[in-house]
């Protein structure tokens, strides 16, 4: 439940979206090594397929759903605002969130801007504040940590990713 409290807490989730942080987080976790399961991620060695994170995205990142020709008039937006909540279980897509009509969204045409956030309460865009991405190889999450933390903590990391 770490990871998914930090992936709430990193990009301002709602505490209502724990199910699909949840979700998300068991889908990397499938992906990484463990001690269990020797040289291998727990999903190679239930589908004897080495598993891609090519797919993998920050959770709750900023993301530009594309808007077919056939549902806009030509002077709508080509694209909504959404927000990344993992892959969908039915199809090869991804799972959003459209926070102005509050509905989930499932579409493949997507753009991602990990770099902003939603911000819940003017129901705008933010820039995430400056921060640097620390990867913890033992936990297999990532996370971010402000420059003062990441002084502190920059030496151990050193040596743990060695």
């Amino acid at each position: 439940m770490n990871m998914v409290r930090c992936m709430l807490k990193d990009k301002n989730v709602p505490k209502t979206f724990w199910p699909e942080a949840v979700n998300w987080s068991v889908h990397i976790l499938n992906r990484c090594p463990t001690f269990v399961v020797k040289d291998i991620t727990p999903e190679e060695a239930w589908s004897a397929r080495k598993p891609s994170v090519s797919h993998f995205k920050i959770f709750g990142s900023i993301t530009y759903v594309h808007v077919p020709d056939n549902l806009r008039k030509k002077l709508d937006d080509k694209s909504i605002v959404c927000i990344y909540l993992g892959i969908s279980d039915e199809s090869k897509a991804y799972k959003l969130y459209d926070p102005l009509k509050k509905k989930i969204v499932i579409s493949k045409d997507v753009k991602f801007d990990e770099t902003k956030q939603w911000n819940w309460e003017t129901k705008e865009i933010d820039k995430v504040k400056n921060s640097k991405l620390i990867i913890d190889t033992y936990a297999c999450s990532t996370s971010k940590h402000s420059d003062e933390e990441n002084d502190e903590h920059s030496e151990s990391n050193e040596s743990q990713c060695d």
